[in-house]
């Protein structure tokens, strides 16, 4: 019967109300048990099944799209009237990769956040030893009132845990974004500084072959 419960996660109230105080205790702990388990064995899963969609990834190959005339179709960045800007498009792609990476990062500290707090409140339950209490009334109403400033004490942790990690999440996508765009702009630096070199060769050239004249 004890089985069939943890299976099913659910005892029927009459059955529940034939158990004395001791083995509602130890019913409630089991549960706790299996709910643990389950958790684990589902995060277990989400990894293979992360792992093996590596592994897909890895496996793929490209094949490139063919024009009329059957070779390799290009694209001229800038021709159509609808293309939008060289500056935009990778203002674009660098908020994109800011925010994912953000996205990952705050995931991760999610899930840690997550396993810490399930570790932390999965052993705060009522032993049943604790409860010495002489009248049944008295231990039920400390018991329940227990288990619920638990729940809210664990509730309120989860909350504080997810606004820190959306804060995080926030401040480091913004970072993340500060740092392509300098690196942007560093490179548009280096580009324009070569041009200028360019040009001014060009022109003291020009300039010695009409003196040479």
């Amino acid at each position: 019967m004890l089985q069939q419960i943890l299976v099913d996660m659910y005892i029927e109230p009459e059955l529940l109300a034939e158990l004395n105080e001791e083995q509602k205790q130890i019913l409630f702990f089991k549960m706790r048990e299996e709910q643990i388990r389950r958790w684990r064995e589902r995060e277990a899963q989400l990894e293979r099944e992360e792992a093996a969609r590596v592994k897909v990834k890895k496996g793929k190959t490209v094949s490139w799209m063919k024009g009329l005339d059957d070779d390799v179709w290009v694209w001229v960045m800038g021709e159509h009237p609808d293309d939008k800007p060289y500056d935009q498009i990778c203002d674009e792609v660098m908020a994109e990769r800011a925010a994912l990476q953000a996205q990952r990062e705050a995931e991760q500290l999610r899930a840690k956040k997550a396993a810490e707090l399930e570790k932390r409140f999965s052993g705060l339950h009522l032993e049943p030893e604790q409860v010495v209490l002489s009248e049944q009334e008295v231990r039920q109403k400390e018991q329940r009132r227990a288990e619920e400033e638990l729940k809210k004490l664990e509730l309120e942790e989860r909350r504080k845990a997810e606004e820190e990690l959306r804060r995080l999440e926030q401040e480091r996508k913004q970072q993340i974004y500060i740092s392509l765009k300098e690196v942007q702009g560093s490179k548009h630096t280096r580009e324009e500084e070569e041009d200028k070199d360019t040009h001014t060769y060009i022109l003291c050239k020009c300039k010695l072959i009409f003196w040479m004249r």
